[in-house]
């Protein structure tokens, strides 16, 4: 298995981006929901940090996945019909849609709030905003709205894989896999 994906199969490094990237939104979605639970507290601010810098995290892999699709060839789909080909893609632009949506609205959440921001406890990021209690209100709802488009997605995703492997039988699944 080389770097480069091939029409056939994924490279290895789109599985790692893949494999890591799902790893981090896996622990992203009960931390953020955990920090939001917790009462001001030292607790509350170090799951925020953990929060916005895995966040900014995923964000910075999605940059790379993208210019690594775009640079490089995709392998060819195994979906057996056309309106299976498009529901995937739509799935899959969603996916990177939503990899955007959730770490900027965090972001104006957090410049909207007079927040700093420091990506794990050492990397400033500047305020892409400047306070404003409205802004901050429209980032937040879009921020959940997205989070619950994303579990939605993602249990698509994830069903559509199982679906492949374990009752189509075909490829899909095992060409993501090492």
């Amino acid at each position: 298995m080389g770097i480069k994906n091939t029409s056939q199969q994924w490279g290895w490094l789109s599985k790692v981006l893949h494999w890591l990237t799902a790893l981090i939104i896996f622990l992203q979605i009960p931390l953020g929901f955990y920090a939001e639970s917790l009462r001001l507290s030292p607790l509350k601010m170090d799951m925020f940090v953990w929060h916005k810098s895995l966040g900014m995290l995923v964000f910075l892999l999605l940059v790379i996945r993208l210019l690594w699709r775009i640079k490089g060839t995709i392998p060819q789909s195994l979906s057996a019909s056309g309106a299976q080909k498009c529901i995937s893609q739509a799935a899959h632009w969603l996916l990177y849609g939503l990899m955007a949506v959730l770490p900027i609205s965090g972001w104006i959440i957090s410049s909207a709030a007079n927040i700093p921001i420091k990506l794990f406890w050492l990397i400033p990021l500047p305020a892409i905003v400047g306070p404003d209690e409205s802004l901050k209100s429209v980032a937040a709802e879009l921020h959940h709205i997205s989070v619950l488009v994303l579990v939605a997605v993602l249990i698509l995703h994830i069903g559509a894989a199982l679906r492949h492997h374990l009752l189509m039988q075909d490829n899909t699944m095992r060409r993501m896999w090492f």
